[in-house]
């Protein structure tokens, strides 16, 4: 037989031939390690002779010497046979007993670029809610949270923006928003959004951190490669069917959580189907203490006479900082989500081809409910022709920040949120290899995948009331605090004010075709290809502000509150208040109203088309103790970006050599070395197309668009180590340092000192290292401890007005990830933790002038535990809790890191039944 394993071939003794048992073992490939664990188990002699394995009777003496084989269980004798080959293969069903649940470290340790890899097929065991909880296993990668679910991932210090992401070979990009995306929900990145695809689909990831000329590129940060079908597990003439079901409940939500998916795998002679599907209907809630932004402000009519005499001069010279919309928010979402994904795959003796295709359909009934400030700029201070507001008391810090303030006759609001959002994903690949001749391989992909993100329903509610308040801003608070004077839910304290329609459309649609060739001779590797790719990113935004705000306000419409449209919202923990029914309104006063093309947004509506075309050429030299690679890559762009209404487009292109150099040296029988040198490149977001001319806050002045930007580069340098420090304890090591251009800064159009635009112009180096250490404490408990450091540095610039030098914006210095695994074939547990220290999310130019330019993340740690129990040969229990200890999410404003927002969304408890037949 050939080993799964190592692809060396075996060979039985006849007598051994019929030993059945049970066997699993834990840790790396390492064929030695798996040897001696291997012959000590079933007392046999295993050794290597010209690349095979010879298995044999294990003789009296050297039973003798070895205490540990002399209290395993006795085998029957065995008899003086000749040895002869014996085929032996695991069937899925054993590959469903062997429970572990780890990440490959090194899937091909004889390449120069090392793949580590993520096996799925019993992630319903583990405290995973999506694809992106699984990739939390690997050195270096961490994530940002949505609602307690990893929402987009980051990898070595640099955001999702900066990582390729491929599924069944293809690059694609599914996108769809975050409960709490409220002020910028079409300003998307390119990051992948991995809570749009049902984990139950996947079978395998696949992370590559290193870069080679044959990869596709755009992966600055890395490529992780999806996998929806793969025959490895099972044999000829075998069907296998898997079907999971969930119970889960939240802290902060009544209603349960209900999901199910199955999958169904069969493989006759050459052929192989799979059709797999799931089916997710879910309640979540976040709820916390909400910030617009902090902004100087101009105070008006306010009587501040009760403050001291400096207080009044920063307010008069608008050097105070305000928190705008200071609120206690709450995010309630259903969410129903669906997918089916299927396969037909066949494998020939010289030609092979894979065709998958998948469908996911995410919907969100979102519902928002917000207790703000909406005066001056949406700060307490009343604004118009109210009576104004007066501070009584003021206090704020070293950095002109409020931290704590009374107020009379604050301007307070409602605000009453529905949203409907839907987004579908479609995907269908054919990938294949055909054998030309002996030593020529032809290899192909055609893909085409589409993500429309529709949202016909926006709908915000505002009322208007006032009130005496209290802010209190004060650093040692676990969140900021605000207490009122008036009767939060009297129905007569408040009036309508105004109501906010808006409606998104979005496409993505991506194609794709791959052709390449190999060839092989001896050591020698030979690889050549072509690519094509094209990518449309499609965005219009209507919108309707201000519904009947005079009306409501002179009094041509009644602007009180009955019972049919007011609401007491009693969600949050802290607080209750008054609220509306968003559908009683929408049909008092909604009926009438359409969105047509006159309301569409100019600054949110554009399209870009961009063609990639490429071609490579590689060469390989492998041996046994050493292989290299060499390669290079060119690439060319061409970009059409379009306004929504006029279709005018703006185009631009160029071209990039890319060129890699990787190396590996096998140091001794437990240890290797890879150096890797590359060169790649990520295109820039969409949103930094947008040609609409708009203007800037604080300064006279507009950003026009820039067409002719161009992808961000990066030359990265890494040295790894990996090994076994001993036959339990395994270590992978790694130093990197990347050099990043082309980031965008401001700077103004040469011929219009009041016009400014996005350009190429930053640098950025980026350096860390990544840890990952293994170690089987006993047989069935396995500690992994993996810790990433990076740091950065790059300018920050709005023409010659503002420079500030700070971390890359998505940067963490520090992500660490510890689990703790108990695993016996009946029953195990997992005890895991995922650390992730502060990071910049936004630096915001446009604004500098007015608000605070920078926004961030506190640190983060997430602790999950779980645990799985077979009750019998095809059906198995799983019960864990996610968020063990219900973090908050802390985000911060200024350099001073003053507290911004601070949410939660509660424990997540989970009981899943799996039947495996």
């Amino acid at each position: 037989m050939l080993s799964e394993q190592t692809g060396e071939a075996v060979f039985f003794a006849a007598d051994l031939a019929n030993i059945s048992a049970d066997f699993y073992y834990f840790g790396d490939n390492d064929l030695t390690s798996i040897i001696r664990l291997i012959a000590t188990h079933y007392q046999v002699n295993i050794g290597q002779l010209e690349g095979s394995l010879i298995v044999s009777q294990l003789t009296i003496n050297a039973v003798e010497n070895d205490k540990s084989i002399n209290n395993a269980p006795s085998l029957p004798e065995k008899k003086d046979i000749p040895l002869e080959e014996v085929i032996i293969s695991a069937s899925s069903v054993q590959t469903k007993r062997a429970r572990r649940y780890s990440v490959n470290n090194d899937v091909n340790p004889d390449d120069a670029v090392r793949v580590e890899s993520i096996s799925l097929m019993n992630a319903a065991s583990f405290a995973t809610n999506n694809l992106a909880d699984s990739l939390l296993n690997v050195a270096g990668i961490s994530a940002s949270y949505d609602s307690a679910e990893a929402r987009q991932v980051a990898m070595r210090g640099l955001s999702g923006d900066f990582i390729h992401v491929a599924l069944n070979g293809m690059q694609t990009l599914a996108i769809h928003g975050s409960s709490l995306d409220s002020r910028g929900q079409n300003e998307r990145a390119i990051a992948f959004d991995f809570n749009v695809l049902p984990s139950e689909l996947f079978e395998k990831v696949d992370i590559v951190k290193e870069y080679s000329v044959v990869q596709d590129s755009g992966g600055i940060a890395g490529n992780i490669n999806l996998y929806t079908s793969s025959a490895e597990q099972l044999m000829d003439e075998e069907s296998q069917l898997n079907t999971m079901f969930e119970y889960s409940q939240t802290d902060f939500v009544d209603e349960p959580t209900y999901r199910g998916a199955f999958s169904w795998q069969y493989k006759r002679r050459h052929w192989f189907y799979m059709l797999g599907g799931s089916i997710n209907h879910k309640v979540t809630q976040e709820q916390g203490y909400n910030t617009y932004r902090w902004r100087h402000l101009d105070i008006a009519s306010t009587d501040i006479s009760q403050l001291s005499t400096d207080i009044q001069q920063k307010l008069q010279a608008q050097e105070v900082y305000f928190p705008r919309g200071n609120r206690y928010s709450i995010w309630n979402n259903t969410i129903k989500q669906q997918g089916v994904t299927a396969a037909v795959h066949y494998y020939g003796d010289n030609f092979s081809h894979k065709l998958d295709w998948l469908y996911a359909e995410l919907n969100n009934q979102k519902q928002e409910y917000h207790l703000s400030t909406r005066g001056i700029n949406s700060s307490a201070l009343v604004a118009g022709s109210e009576q104004p507001s007066k501070i009584t008391q003021l206090e704020i810090d070293e950095h002109d920040y409020l931290r704590f303030a009374e107020f009379e006759n604050a301007q307070i609001a409602t605000e009453s949120r529905q949203i409907n959002k839907t987004t579908q994903f479609s995907q269908l690949t054919w990938r294949g290899d055909y054998w030309l001749s002996a030593k020529l391989k032809l290899n192909w992909l055609l893909g085409s995948s589409k993500n429309e993100l529709d949202v016909p329903k926006d709908e915000k509610v505002f009322l208007k009331g006032f009130s005496n308040l209290t802010t209190d801003y004060s650093p040692q608070l676990a969140h900021p605090h605000n207490s009122y004077s008036m009767d939060l839910q009297s129905s007569r304290q408040w009036q309508l004010d105004e109501i906010d329609i808006q409606a998104n459309q979005s496409l993505i649609e991506q194609q794709q075709g791959n052709i390449s060739f190999s060839y092989q001779h001896d050591a020698t590797l030979w690889q050549f290809g072509v690519q094509y790719k094209r990518f449309v990113d499609e965005r219009v935004q209507k919108q309707q502000d201000d519904l009947y705000k005079r009306e409501f306000n002179t009094g041509l419409l009644d602007s009180a509150l009955d019972s049919e449209l007011s609401k007491i919202v009693d969600y949050h923990k802290e607080v209750s208040w008054l609220g509306v029914n968003n559908s009683n309104v929408a049909k008092r006063y909604l009926t009438d109203i359409r969105l047509d093309s006159g309301d569409i947004l100019d600054s949110q509506s554009y399209s870009l088309e961009r063609i990639n075309s490429a071609a490579w050429l590689q060469y390989e030299y492998q041996q046994d103790d050493y292989s290299v690679d060499l390669g290079m890559r060119i690439e060319h762009f061409d970009e059409q970006v379009y306004q929504a209404k006029n279709f005018e487009s703006k185009n631009s292109c160029y071209s990039r050599p890319l060129f890699s150099a990787n190396f590996r040296h096998a140091l001794s029988a437990n240890w290797q070395a890879r150096l890797n040198v590359s060169e790649n490149l990520t295109p820039v977001a969409t949103k930094y197309f947008n040609p609409t001319k708009q203007p800037l806050s604080g300064i006279t002045g507009y950003e026009v668009s820039n067409t002719s930007l161009s992808a961000y580069e990066s030359q990265q340098f890494t040295m790894q180590l990996i090994g076994s420090v001993d036959s339990h304890t395994q270590l992978v090591s790694g130093l990197y340092v990347k050099k990043l251009s082309g980031l965008i800064n401001y700077q103004q159009v040469a011929d219009d000192k009041n016009l400014y635009q996005r350009v190429n112009q930053a640098t950025a180096w980026v350096k860390g290292i990544d840890i990952d250490l293994t170690h089987h404490l006993q047989p069935y408990i396995t500690l992994n401890a993996a810790y990433s450091y990076a740091d950065s540095e790059r300018d920050y610039r709005f023409a010659d007005m503002f420079k500030y030098t700070g971390q890359l914006e998505g940067l963490s210095k520090h992500v660490a990830n510890f689990s703790v695994d108990y695993q016996q074939p009946t029953w195990g547990s997992r005890l895991q933790l995922n650390y992730r220290s502060g990071y910049i999310s936004e630096i915001n130019y446009q604004q500098i002038w007015v608000d605070q330019f920078e926004t961030g993340f506190l640190p983060f740690r997430r602790i999950n535990w779980s645990a799985y129990f077979a009750l019998n040969d095809v059906l198995e229990l799983n019960v864990g809790v996610n968020n063990l200890s219900n973090e908050y999410y802390r985000e911060y404003a200024g350099q001073h890191h003053a507290i911004y927002n601070t949410t939660q969304a509660g424990r997540q408890y989970y009981l899943r039944f799996i039947l495996m037949l």
